[in-house]
């Protein structure tokens, strides 16, 4: 008898873990994004007000980012030391790229960086200002879609995850 009490709160644990972590997996969504907003608004601030050139405001943006950003910052500043010819779309698209097999960012992340990434093809700092604004309220548009999803299925997810535990409590009795 002991044993079925057991199974039934280990099957209970795992439905409700799982339910949780669905939950907290959209709630990571949306602090990246909201991260990412924020790196935007320094990169706007960086080149409109200050004038400064692309790799030292990644520099100055990823020691006040908090990770992964800090660390995906450095390594485009430090691939810009050392270029290569290369253009900064390509080697901020060859660092997301490279992020792909790291689970750090999620693929929402990585899909909106990508974006990001585009913006940089202007020239100008008063285009790159303006197409990083634009693309800072797509961000914003984003962010909010993804909260009032959270919000309506977050209460479903909770509640179909604990019905399953109980169904599957209920079958295995």
């Amino acid at each position: 008898m002991w044993q079925k009490f057991i199974a039934g709160a280990c099957v209970m644990t795992g439905a409700l873990g799982f339910g949780w972590s669905l939950c907290g997996e959209m709630n990571h969504d949306i602090a990246l994004l909201k991260q990412q907003k924020q790196i935007l608004l320094y990169m706007i601030g960086e080149i409109t007000y200050l004038h400064r050139p692309m790799e030292e405001i990644f520099d100055l943006i990823a020691q006040k980012a908090e990770p992964p950003y800090n660390v995906f910052l450095a390594e485009i500043a430090q691939r810009m030391k050392e270029r290569d010819g290369k253009s900064l779309i390509q080697l901020w698209n060859e660092a997301v790229h490279d992020r792909q097999d790291k689970t750090e960012l999620s693929q929402t992340g990585k899909v909106y960086l990508l974006k990001m990434g585009n913006c940089f093809e202007y020239e100008g700092e008063q285009l790159q200002a303006e197409a990083l604004g634009l693309f800072g309220t797509e961000l914003d548009s984003e962010i909010d879609r993804l909260t009032a999803k959270k919000n309506e299925n977050s209460r479903l997810i909770k509640a179909l995850s604990t019905l399953t535990g109980i169904l599957c409590i209920i079958l295995f009795l």
